[in-house]
């Protein structure tokens, strides 16, 4: 009797230790959102649902843009990622799907090129806490896939949005001409998304 009484605890005791060793929803979204500002992809790939192709492609477009940018473009577009701060306002759970919702304060880079386009005065403003900002709801949808939390949806900003910020911001820094050139880049690369390619 007390041999199986130690059995079943320690079977208890394992399964309940393997159940609490599952992320939390809001912890999944806490290391996507780190992993894409420290542009890990690879890492924040791994936090997304095999069901959608939206957010991969949206960060497929990122990388592409800071692949085929001019590095100061790129460096730009690097701070704005590592500017961006969100914070988790409410986690809900139902059976197999969860909702977090997200409050967002990224950099206005509109505001902040209209008076520097220089990186090292960017970072100086990001430095002191003077770098404009502007504030974004957004939330994500998680479903267990795998016996994990994954996330199946971002609603805030998409690949299409993502590019008219990346070619606006490329107008802004880089001039019409070169601006115009990563444009159309971008778009051949959408519609080769759009085919599957």
């Amino acid at each position: 009797m007390k041999k199986t009484c130690l059995t079943f605890f320690v079977v208890m005791m394992v399964f309940t230790g393997l159940c609490q060793a599952q992320d939390s929803p809001r912890v999944i979204v806490e290391k996507y959102l780190d992993a894409v500002r420290s542009n890990d992809y690879d890492k924040a790939y791994s936090f997304i649902s095999k069901t959608d192709t939206t957010i991969i492609n949206w960060m497929k477009l990122i990388q592409y843009v800071k692949k085929i940018a001019p590095v100061r473009l790129a460096e730009i577009i690097d701070l704005a990622h590592n500017a961006a701060r969100q914070e988790i306002m409410s986690t809900s759970v139902g059976n197999n799907t969860s909702l977090v919702k997200i409050h967002s304060k990224i950099p206005d880079m509109e505001e902040t090129l209209r008076f520097t386009r220089n990186t090292e005065d960017i970072k100086s403003l990001l430095d002191r806490g003077a770098l404009p900002t502007k504030e974004r709801f957004g939330e994500c949808t998680l479903v267990i896939e795998d016996g994990m939390w994954k996330i199946s949806r971002v609603k805030g900003i998409s690949a299409d949005q993502a590019a008219d910020i990346a070619a606006d911001l490329a107008g802004h820094i880089l001039g019409k001409d070169e601006a115009e050139r990563i444009k159309k880049q971008i778009d051949e690369f959408l519609q080769k998304q759009e085919k599957g390619a």
